[in-house]
């Protein structure tokens, strides 16, 4: 019997750390940030071109779930790897802000947003 308790203590103890790990792990890829839509992502990938350079750059590009108008497109270069760029929509058109490594820069709305670069 004493073997079975234990077992089922451990197999409690190893739930609930793979529970604690996902939700962590949710929360600090951005759970404030949710995939751009199909237009949003192409207005913010076509402005990065024009104004930082190569657009395939772009891994990905995420929209503050609080603030639509405050989006982040996630850069990866072989020499400076992750980047942050972050983007505001005023008027209907995308204007770039701020850019860094991943929490990093910007003010505390802009670094939440960026930590969904990783």
């Amino acid at each position: 019997m004493p073997t079975r308790r234990r077992s089922y203590a451990f197999a409690i103890v190893a739930v609930a750390l793979m529970i604690y790990s996902s939700a962590s792990a949710l929360a600090s890829t951005g759970a404030n940030a949710r995939p751009a839509t199909r237009s949003e992502r192409s207005a913010v990938v076509a402005l990065f071109g024009r104004e930082d350079g190569n657009s395939s750059l772009v891994r990905s590009v995420f929209v503050s779930r609080s603030n639509s108008s405050l989006a982040v497109a996630c850069v990866k270069t072989p020499e400076a790897g992750t980047f942050a760029y972050i983007y505001t929509r005023s008027g209907g058109r995308w204007h770039g802000s701020t850019s860094g490594k991943p929490g990093h820069a910007g003010n505390s709305a802009d670094r939440q947003l960026e930590r969904a670069c990783g």
